[in-house]
């Protein structure tokens, strides 16, 4: 297995003139071995003090085929939520898949049961499809996860949920818990893994406090004693992107004391042993992709100045969120990287040396008017040729970035001493195959 390293110092505008020249900007940089790093990183924080702890890397988050080979390679499972994420996982190789998700098709659902994939339950409709198996397989060994509703409010009844929502949607709420509990049970159905997911807006600590408490009063209440994974979701803090400010941010030992703290004071815990699993994502693969997009021009339109670039910002933010993204530019008449690494809110500390600064909007190549991907920056001023860098791509950008005017761009990664491509630039030929013409 080779063992890769890469060192962002070594990039400037020669390097990516060259890889522009080569495969094309704009285009995403991956460096396996921070993946690597991350994911071990957030392990050990928990096999410190516990050692049965897996992960399921999250594959909504980025599920480059490159990125999660090095997943399945340390060991790590497939966290899945759709058919087509269970394919890939199964393309892939990974033998152990934990499949989580609201709509489970009919087909998928018995596909990935007779697989051997750890099946977390979302609903009642789940809970028939399970039971109407059974019916017509009494002789197989059925087992099953499920995952339960936890209400995560703040002293004032205030949602941490994502969306700010007061009741989030997924998993069996408590008043039919008990009931499908029961129904599983009837029909011989080991229940074998409790998931307590909850989605949230602010990643605090806290929010594993309660969804651990949560789960061990569940496993308690309910004497889930054939319990063999205590899966407390994703939805962590962890890998930033350089220049961004951490202060007050959440370590991986802080999510695993959290846990841990709970967990080991529960006498139910401490008896069953069951195998922790987290599911992370954003939060080991963040910082481990970047963006580089090339400028065309310089326009001014009343007041204000545009630095028009071949990328878009769907490439760099596809929420369409409002904070500027930490970055850097690369010119191509000095060579000198001027940063803007230290964010502070939405504002920039403009690290330059250079007098020739201005203020500016950042914008893409669509011809979209919110395409702004970065507002009010000071910057160098800049030319034609020059790169942008953004930092901290890595989440969700590949997997919701639209194929919306421009070709897929390529993803390039470094393999024994060689930039190589883990994903190739999108011809018109690949989107005609789709497609009846």
């Amino acid at each position: 297995m080779p063992q890769w390293k890469i060192s962002m110092e070594q990039i400037n505008h020669k390097v990516l003139k060259e890889l522009d020249e080569k495969f094309g900007a704009p285009f995403y940089i991956m460096d396996p071995e921070k993946y690597r790093s991350n994911i071990n990183g957030f392990l050990s924080a928990f096999k410190k003090r516990y050692e049965k702890v897996v992960a399921g890397y999250s594959f909504k988050t980025n599920y480059v085929p490159a990125l999660c080979q090095i997943a399945r390679q340390e060991g790590v499972w497939a966290e899945v939520v759709s058919e087509m994420e269970y394919e890939l996982a199964r393309k892939i190789g990974f033998e152990k898949v934990i499949f989580n998700g609201p709509i489970k098709r009919p087909a998928i659902f018995k596909k990935a049961l007779e697989s051997g994939a750890v099946i977390n339950l979302d609903s009642e409709y789940e809970v028939d499809m399970i039971c109407q198996y059974k019916l017509e397989h009494p002789e197989k060994e059925l087992k099953v996860g499920m995952r339960i509703n936890i209400n995560l409010t703040d002293e004032n009844g205030n949602s941490t949920i994502q969306c700010r929502l007061r009741f989030g949607r997924f998993g069996f709420p408590s008043e039919i818990l008990g009931r499908n509990i029961e129904r599983l049970r009837e029909a011989g159905v080991k229940i074998i893994s409790l998931h307590g997911h909850t989605s949230t807006s602010d990643r605090a600590v806290l929010n594993y406090k309660i969804i651990t408490q949560h789960m061990l009063a569940t496993c308690e209440k309910y004497e889930l004693n054939d319990l063999e994974l205590f899966d407390i979701g994703g939805g962590y803090f962890g890998a930033a992107p350089e220049g961004m400010d951490l202060t007050g941010r959440p370590k991986y030992e802080d999510y695993a004391n959290c846990v841990l703290d709970e967990a080991l004071a529960s006498e139910w815990f401490v008896k069953q042993q069951p195998t922790i699993v987290i599911e992370p994502g954003s939060s080991v693969v963040s910082n481990v992709f970047t963006y580089y997009t090339k400028v065309y021009q310089n326009k001014r339109v009343g007041k204000v100045n545009f630095v028009m670039v071949d990328g878009t910002v769907f490439d760099v933010k596809p929420t369409m969120h409002s904070n500027n993204l930490p970055h850097r530019v690369y010119r191509a008449k000095d060579e000198v990287k001027v940063d803007r690494l230290k964010v502070e809110g939405d504002s920039l500390e403009v690290k330059a040396e250079e007098a020739d600064t201005y203020n500016c909007d950042v914008v893409g190549s669509t011809c979209m008017e919110k395409d702004v991907m970065l507002k009010e920056v000071t910057m160098p001023r800049m030319e034609a040729g020059d790169f942008i860098q953004f930092n901290g791509v890595g989440a969700y950008t590949i997997c919701l970035t639209p194929t919306f005017i421009n070709f897929l761009e390529p993803i390039l990664m470094p393999e024994d001493g060689e930039w190589v491509e883990a994903r190739r630039r999108q011809t018109v030929e690949d989107i005609i195959g789709v497609y009846k013409v």
